[in-house]
């Protein structure tokens, strides 16, 4: 793996317009900034693909940046949507990131019988075996290759499943996928908590397969309970544990490039940015410590094993898609019915992370629309109203093209809600002002 003209970032944050006061502090609490592109997308109006306004978001901070794509993740069979490359590959010319990062998830699958991809409105885990390593391995250097060879890193992924019987263990898939298509890791320490806190691989354990040397990143969050469920839902600053692993495993890693905190925008007003600036000073103390770029630091040469499931990454993508869309299953091998069972608890709380993430989606895109439905119908029937929109809608990829779905459901399946039409009109008039 090339190292060759890699350079300390320094400690960064995901930007998000409430943050952006901390990019600009004289005190040079951050040092890099990373973005998620695809947030920044809409629909283009004269042609496929998409328009972005992110290089103009970020043109007046000057700090190097990262991109961190939450659009195209790496672990499953289905490719973006058209014009995603493009548009990704046009935000690396204009940003110059010295590296970008994708999910090792899945959001796009093919729905039973496989006539068209749909996405899942969520990133959901790959399939952790020879076959998933094989394919998210093939799906890294597609990408790589697709953006002009950047040097690329996979993230770590969260799962709130049962390990499946014979699957590989967690940090032994990140490991082989990271070898076998010779990428850099984003570790991100709050999703491998989340992990061992739900009953999957301990912290120290993930940590001990990763091939050190390929960590070019680390992330950090604050997550909250729910369902039974410890959440990575980026609510909040990093807890002591999380600080406490960091200062053990950071210099032991000798190509760190960049620490990068995230927090959702919406949970910035409540946490404060005073005390985020604090948490990004106790990240520069971590960073701090990093491995010199000389340190070798061995790491374990596991064995797992070889033989596959009775299931391919395929059917396993349209089978846990299915299931937290609400789509109707495929059949089960016999030998997997045991281990489904044990996932009822855990295939709730994906499905009302689905339902919460479109509905948050609405309201953002078409705040009049919401409001007026809120404030005439109350909670509860909005959510009916929104149940049966997505009986009969699965979710769009942007999110402007969602919205506009709700709208064009509201409009044709409610014609006589008062106020609906007008305040629709003004959400659509809204969009049309910003050229989408």
């Amino acid at each position: 793996m090339s190292t060759t003209g890699t350079t300390g970032l320094g400690v960064g944050i995901v930007w998000w317009p409430p943050l952006d006061a901390l990019c600009q502090e004289r005190e040079g609490l951050v040092d890099v900034i990373e973005a998620e592109p695809e947030a920044y997308w809409v629909p283009a109006s004269d042609a496929p693909g998409f328009r972005s306004f992110l290089a103009g978001a970020l043109a007046h901070l000057p700090q190097p940046k990262l991109l961190h794509g939450v659009g195209a993740p790496l672990g499953g069979t289905c490719a973006p949507p058209d014009g995603h490359t493009a548009a990704l590959a046009a935000e690396v010319a204009a940003l110059g990131p010295e590296h970008v990062s994708e999910h090792l998830s899945f959001t796009r699958f093919q729905t039973p019988g496989g006539k068209s991809a749909i996405s899942a409105g969520f990133m959901l885990p790959p399939l952790q075996s020879p076959a998933g390593v094989a394919l998210a391995a093939a799906n890294v250097r597609l990408h790589r290759e697709a953006l002009g060879g950047i040097p690329l890193a996979v993230e770590t992924p969260v799962s709130y499943l049962p390990p499946i019987p014979g699957e590989w263990p967690d940090g032994g898939f990140v490991a082989a996928v990271s070898e076998a298509a010779d990428c850099g890791i984003l570790l991100d320490l709050h999703n491998v908590l989340c992990n061992a806190r739900n009953g999957r691989q301990s912290v120290w354990a993930f940590c001990d397969e990763l091939p050190l040397e390929r960590v070019w990143e680390l992330h950090f969050a604050g997550g909250e309970r729910e369902g039974g469920f410890y959440v990575d839902a980026h609510s909040g600053l990093a807890e002591r544990e999380l600080m406490d692993i960091a200062a053990a495993l950071i210099p032991k890693l000798p190509q760190l490039r960049a620490i990068i905190f995230e927090i959702m925008p919406e949970r910035v007003a409540d946490v404060g940015l005073g005390a985020i600036g604090r948490q990004l000073g106790q990240l520069r103390d971590l960073w701090n410590t990093r491995a010199c770029d000389c340190q070798h630091c061995p790491t374990s040469s596991a064995a797992w094993s070889r033989t596959e499931m009775p299931l391919d990454p395929e059917s396993w993508s349209t089978l846990l898609g299915s299931a937290a869309t609400g789509l109707p299953l495929p059949v089960l091998d016999d030998e997997l019915i045991p281990w489904w069972d044990s996932t009822a608890s855990a295939l709730e709380l994906y499905r009302m992370l689905v339902r919460e993430n479109r509905a948050s989606t609405v309201a953002a895109v078409a705040p009049r629309t919401t409001r007026l439905l809120l404030m005439q119908h109350g909670g509860a029937a909005t959510r009916r109203l929104l149940a049966e929109f997505w009986q009969q809608s699965t979710q769009a990829y942007t999110a402007v093209d969602e919205a506009r779905a709700f709208i064009r459901f509201l409009v044709a399946a409610h014609p006589t809600l008062p106020g609906v039409a007008d305040a629709a009109a003004l959400d659509i008039a809204k969009l049309a002002d910003l050229g989408i």
